[in-house]
């Protein structure tokens, strides 16, 4: 290791940058999933079920009847929205103090003084200790608070201590009347809680009225939880296919290390040190660089997570679910695997060329040619095993359903399959060109292209490290290309409208009918279709619902596959539509049925078709709202879609629409065509924000790995270019030889890229993302994108080759031909 300081130091960072990765990715995640966790946890507390009714919610009377008529006592009932407050958002919870304090769920260390005033104060708010700090409020001040696009004053009347800080740090607390004031829903609840025995739960389910549900909160939650979990799972998945390359740079190194010793360890093996001690000796060295770049890049996750962990609970609350708890935990069991992990590698990696070490006999040790002939031999070997695995993976991938951690494991064979057969590949290709170009190739050319045949167990892993990490720049990039194109095609078609308008309160009335008749009587306006959305439950969960008023300029949804005659029935209300994620994820279809909870009770509703669409991968029910408001007695009305006239002008007509909303600005929101699609793709690009920095840490250990083996690969070779100088060979010859071997290595390494990296972006976009979201996209091959794969590796291989060029250049023939 002091000899080759160079070599060991690039070991070290590529080793510590794929365990930071691990751990950085490993900790965000980890975060994210206690966050999501609490988030739910602080809502729901310890309940056992819950009691939800439709998009009108709960009448208080349910609540009242409950506890006089049943006598359950163990019942909570809640209000809850979205608030805002110096900036910040907060999950606004409306309680009922006394049971609240008395069961012991969320404010147990709220004295009787402040649950006074929060009975007594028409304005009264509470705060755990930690969310008051944080807001820098004392007790007794008045702040603003902002909802649904009004301000309302309130008091803070109690600061209280929470057993989990961080689970009640997003959290305010008020009154259910006062909640209900705020919220603009008066006389109505969201749900109540319940902690219920078997025979509780058997006597209210009998009892319920009907348009409500009992469900069980633990399932409710594990559905929740689920619709972010393969998001987690991909970006594990990035970070191990970092660790995969610096594993493939540990192998690279280690192997160079026993065949720049090969000498000394032959000396050994004649001297009598055993095959044991040869094989331990090897090990120890790699296991000791592993622990201490392991151990560094445990520092290193530790920022990089600090990091992250924003990127990825934006994306979740952007995606799944409201986070109001954004923490950065530190994880030890994360730290644990990330360094066991980074130690697992380097042993497999290393355990190869230590124990073909230490199995050699000591004349073939110290015989290069030997290693050399047993590669060339095992060639064949090894390029059908790489076909095995790669015909393996391409056999799993084939299923319509299977699970995403199958779909990544047929990735790794692919992957895997792949750099086996590179090596065979890279001696197929250096023949031909000998064969084909040899007369106009000079002596310098013919024995650069000689020496990468002539030494290919150190180059052939040096292209096939250098193609695997290339491939991935490749793979995700037409992935995100191909997404990106595919959801701006949809938006074209799925917003069919010219101007949009919607409240920012869906809790409240929403918008009227005298405002559409408003608009309806502006000019250049061909006609106003209204819509609503809302959360109901299906037999699945919790799922959206828009309800839509098609109009003769309405292109509709964009159909994926439908019943005959959909336009038809689906205008009448004799069914619905469903997204491709909920259909794919229930493996449902058109012609079947999917049961809501509507204000008749359970419902069965007839599936026309499935519909394309990249809002959530939740899942989204569209439905006429004729048939909406029949079956859930619902009048409101969340948004107005405006279709201008053919002739007219598009910025007149959107300045005059908030002409009409100036006084309700605050409250209601008017947005063209063009800006909802460029807040998409702004949402869009923010959420793969996250696959491009783990995209780039990737390339960075990767192009790490590659400068490592191939700078280490010509130091080794420096008595041969000692010979070649003595015979005659000028300094610039040598240097231009390293070169543009180096540089034909990273031309291979990049061609080769191309076919994996698309290979792994098919697999990428119709294996990996289909499992994950349910979401099927179109293919876009950006011409960018490869030729920056091939200009990458080039670059990469050429300054690996730059520092060997200019050494062996200026090596004198007589010291390094001698002996030691």
């Amino acid at each position: 290791m002091n000899r080759h300081r160079w070599q060991s130091w690039l070991t070290f960072i590529g080793v510590m940058l794929g365990v930071t990765m691990v751990v950085g990715v490993d900790l965000a995640n980890s975060s994210a999933r206690r966050a999501f966790s609490l988030s739910l946890d602080s809502i729901a507390g310890s309940v056992t079920h819950q009691i939800i009714g439709g998009p009108k919610g709960i009448p208080d009377s349910v609540y009242t009847r409950l506890r006089t008529e049943l006598a359950i006592r163990s019942s909570l009932p809640m209000v809850i929205g979205q608030v805002s407050i110096k900036g910040r958002n907060f999950t606004l919870l409306g309680v009922d103090p006394i049971p609240e304090t008395t069961l012991g769920r969320h404010m147990t260390g709220l004295e009787t003084h402040g649950l006074s005033r929060a009975l007594l104060d028409d304005n009264a708010v509470m705060l755990s200790r930690r969310a008051a700090d944080k807001l820098g409020l004392q007790i007794s001040e008045v702040f603003e608070l902002r909802t649904g696009g009004r301000t309302f004053l309130v008091r803070l009347v109690a600061i209280f201590p929470s057993d989990n800080p961080a689970a009640t740090e997003g959290l305010l607390f008020a009154d259910i009347a006062v909640a209900q004031r705020l919220l603009n829903r008066f006389g109505r609840l969201d749900r109540i809680d319940l902690i219920l025995d078997e025979s509780d739960r058997d006597e209210i389910q009998a009892w319920l009225p009907a348009g409500l549900g009992l469900v069980a909160s633990e399932l409710r939650n594990d559905s929740m939880r689920q619709m972010s979990e393969a998001f987690h799972i991909n970006l594990t998945a990035m970070s191990l296919l970092a660790l995969l390359v610096a594993a493939l740079l540990i192998y690279n190194t280690v192997t160079l290390s026993v065949l720049q010793r090969r000498n000394t360890l032959g000396i050994f093996r004649a001297l009598g040190v055993t095959r044991k001690e040869i094989f331990v000796l090897v090990l120890r060295e790699s296991l000791l660089l592993a622990t201490a770049a392991s151990l560094a890049g445990l520092v290193m996750g530790l920022l990089l997570g600090q990091a992250l962990v924003q990127l990825v609970t934006r994306t979740v609350t952007d995606l799944y679910f409201n986070l109001h708890v954004t923490a950065f935990l530190i994880d030890p069991l994360s730290l644990l695997k990330g360094f066991l992990m980074g130690l697992g590698m380097a042993f497999i990696a290393c355990s190869i060329p230590a124990w073909e070490a230490s199995r050699s006999r000591p004349v073939n040790v110290m015989q290069r040619s030997t290693v050399e002939r047993r590669w060339q031999l095992r060639l064949p070997m090894l390029t059908a095993l790489g076909a095995v695995c790669l015909v393996a993976g391409l056999l799993l991938v084939a299923r319509t359903h299977g699970s995403l951690v199958e779909g990544f494991f047929a990735l790794a064979l692919i992957v895997f399959g792949f750099c086996l057969m590179v090596p065979g590949m890279v001696v197929l290709v250096t023949r031909l060109l000998l064969r084909i170009l040899s007369p106009l190739l000079g002596s310098t050319a013919r024995i650069a292209l000689r020496d990468i045949n002539a030494g290919i167990s150190r180059t052939g892993m040096a292209v096939a490290a250098l193609t695997v990490a290339v491939s991935v720049t490749v793979g995700v990039g037409v992935m995100v290309s191909s997404f990106r194109e595919t959801v701006s095609v949809w938006l074209g078609q799925y917003l069919s409208g010219d101007i949009y308008v919607s409240t920012l309160d869906r809790n409240g009335s929403g918008l009227t009918p005298a405002l559409k008749s408003r608009l309806q009587a502006l000019a250049g306006v061909a006609s106003v279709a209204p819509s609503r959305i809302e959360n109901i439950e299906t037999e699945f969960g919790p799922v959206r619902l828009i309800a839509l008023t098609p109009t003769e300029n309405d292109t509709r949804l964009p159909l994926k596959h439908s019943v005959e005659g959909v336009a038809e029935l689906f205008y009448q209300g004799k069914g619905v539509l469903i997204s491709e994620p909920l259909a794919y994820h229930q493996q449902l279809s058109s012609g079947d049925s999917i049961t809501v909870l509507a204000a008749k009770g359970e419902q069965q509703l007839r599936i026309l078709g499935v519909y394309y669409d990249y809002t959530t991968s939740r899942g989204m029910i569209a439905m006429h709202r004729e048939a909406y408001r029949e079956l859930w007695d619902d009048e409101r009305i969340s948004g107005f879609t405006i279709y201008k006239e053919e002739n007219a002008d598009q910025a007149n007509l959107l300045d005059a629409v908030r002409k009409i909303l100036t006084s309700e600005a605050d409250q209601i929101r008017v947005s063209s065509n063009q800006e909802i699609r460029e807040t998409a793709m702004a949402v869009f690009d923010r959420t793969f924000a996250i696959t491009h920095v783990l995209r780039l840490l990737t390339i960075l250990v990767a192009f790490v790995g590659v400068l490592s083996a191939l700078m280490a690969l010509q130091l080794e070779r420096t008595r041969e270019f000692a010979i070649l100088r003595a015979t005659g060979m000028t300094p610039r010859q040598i240097s231009v030889m390293i070169l543009g071997q180096t540089g034909l290595m990273g031309l291979l390494a990049g061609l080769l890229s191309i076919p994996l990296g698309l290979l792994m972006a098919d697999i990428l976009i119709d294996v990996i993302n289909r499992r994950s979201f349910g979401w099927s996209m179109l293919h876009r091959l950006p011409a960018g994108v490869l030729a920056e794969a091939v200009f990458l590796a080039l670059i990469a291989a050429v300054l690996a080759g730059v520092y060997p060029a200019l050494k062996a250049a200026s090596i004198s023939p007589a010291q390094a031909l001698r002996e030691e």
